[in-house]
């Protein structure tokens, strides 16, 4: 895996794509909302306050979770949703 001038790993367009169906699959699934508000909340929690900062600070931890299922599989499960979107 290609690395950045920083030493710290860079994922493939595959790895970052899977990252983020993950991060978003994980989001849906935790937030009891309307789709168009989970992703105004979603898009809120994520804004960057600082480097490796986000406004909601489980956010982060949340993506790296993702980075790193999407390193450890290429599978890609589809979440079961509770609400009728």
């Amino acid at each position: 895996m290609p690395t950045a001038g920083d030493e710290e790993p860079r994922l493939t367009l595959d790895e970052a794509y899977r990252a983020a169906w993950h991060f978003i699959a994980r989001y849906a699934m935790r937030e009891p909302a309307s789709a168009a508000e989970r992703f105004r909340f979603m898009l809120g929690s994520m804004k960057l306050d600082g480097h490796r900062q986000t406004s909601d600070p489980a956010t982060w931890h949340g993506w790296i979770g993702s980075v790193d299922t999407a390193l450890a599989s290429t599978d890609l499960p589809f979440p079961h949703l509770h609400d009728k979107d």
